[in-house]
């Protein structure tokens, strides 16, 4: 995708979509005692590091061996899973000063985020002499949406009062929503 206002509107609708790193965002935002920041920097280098690793190695491998896809979605079930059982039992501290979510987390459910293949693929302009003009937009949209992410959750924390511990759950209702529909996908 070489049209720059193609490219920001693809990047914006995939990264407001509800998926597994904006559950996590949004999670962290609703426990949290300390700046987004480092949650930001995780999410970025998440995505980051999962499109250099897509567009160097997994994509070359996957145009060999077609089953490597398949592991590398079950890969992604698995991980996801266990993020929601992690989040359902309140077991997921991996914060500072006590926040639920810390960078670790973010970090690798962005790495394991399906959204990352997608950008890799899709929507990073295979060539381009300019390539570093669209991951300077990359990351000024993934702070964007992280942000708010974060933000909406440290609202849905501050509305709900008692009834905040329950995000956790949902958040890991949504994950495994997540999962099964990645896993319904390797099916098809």
């Amino acid at each position: 995708m070489t049209d720059p206002v193609q490219f920001i509107l693809a990047v914006l609708t995939l990264l407001i979509t509800p998926g597994p790193t904006n559950t996590v965002m949004a999670t962290a935002g609703s426990g949290a005692r300390r700046s987004p920041l480092p949650l930001l920097a995780a999410e970025l280098f998440g995505y980051l590091a999962i499109i250099a690793l897509a567009r160097i190695a997994l994509l070359p491998l996957i145009d060999l061996y077609p089953l490597a896809g398949i592991a590398i979605k079950l890969a992604v079930v698995a991980y996801l899973v266990y993020a929601a059982i992690r989040l359902w039992h309140g077991r997921v501290v991996l914060g500072t000063d006590g926040d639920l979510i810390g960078p670790r987390a973010v970090f690798l459910t962005t790495f394991l985020n399906p959204k990352g293949l997608i950008f890799a693929i899709s929507v990073f302009p295979r060539e381009s002499e300019q390539l570093w003009v669209y991951f300077i937009l990359f990351t000024a949209l993934v702070a964007a949406c992280g942000f708010a992410w974060f933000s909406l959750g440290r609202g849905l924390a501050s509305v709900a009062g008692a009834r905040a511990a329950l995000l956790p759950r949902v958040a890991s209702i949504a994950l495994l929503a997540f999962a099964a529909l990645l896993a319904t996908s390797l099916a098809r």
